[in-house]
């Protein structure tokens, strides 16, 4: 009888042990959740949802001048950044649902940030869409307030920027008023 109650004892003071340790791991986690910035799924920037684009003007891959003024709006912007594999998974589908139905040329803006790889997405991107990469890429990035990647956007004529989520076929949807 005495080897069951210490036996007993010995399983009770382990399970509070465990619990103790449980109750500090939570709270560390509690403590470093606060001082990260909010999660978003990969595809939207939650940071630039409602956002106001800034002015740039800056030069596209192929001589072309782009500012906030002389986009075609609402236009659809997405940017890239070599390196990123969410980037990578979604540049096929962005291009493809781009190429299959999608708006004109002029009212598509693909920003590449600079990094390993780049050329890939500028050949991938370039038949659907203005490219624009390097400094000028990071221009616009700063101008819109993107800080995550990849995003795809709608710019409405106000300049507002309106996140799209992972399903692409809102792309084909009109923004919302």
């Amino acid at each position: 009888m005495p080897v069951l109650i210490s036996a007993v004892v010995l399983l009770g003071a382990l399970g509070l042990f465990n619990l103790v340790l449980s109750f500090g791991i939570v709270r560390r986690l509690n403590a470093q959740g606060a001082s990260q910035p909010p999660a978003h799924d990969g595809l939207s920037d939650a940071a630039s949802i409602g956002a106001v684009a800034g002015p740039f003007s800056v030069t596209a891959v192929d001589g072309s001048t782009v500012s906030r003024d002389t986009l075609a709006t609402p236009a659809l912007v997405g940017f890239f950044a070599p390196g990123c594999p969410p980037c990578a998974e979604l540049l096929p589908e962005f291009t493809g649902r781009l190429a299959e139905a999608g708006p004109p040329t002029g009212d598509v803006l693909a920003v590449v940030t600079p990094g390993a790889g780049q050329q890939e997405y500028i050949d991938a991107l370039a038949g659907v869409a203005t490219v624009v990469t390097g400094d000028h890429a990071q221009q616009v990035v700063a101008a819109l307030g993107v800080s995550g990647f990849p995003v795809v956007a709608r710019l409405d004529t106000d300049g507002t920027l309106h996140v799209l989520h992972r399903d692409l076929r809102e792309m084909a949807r009109p923004v919302p008023a």
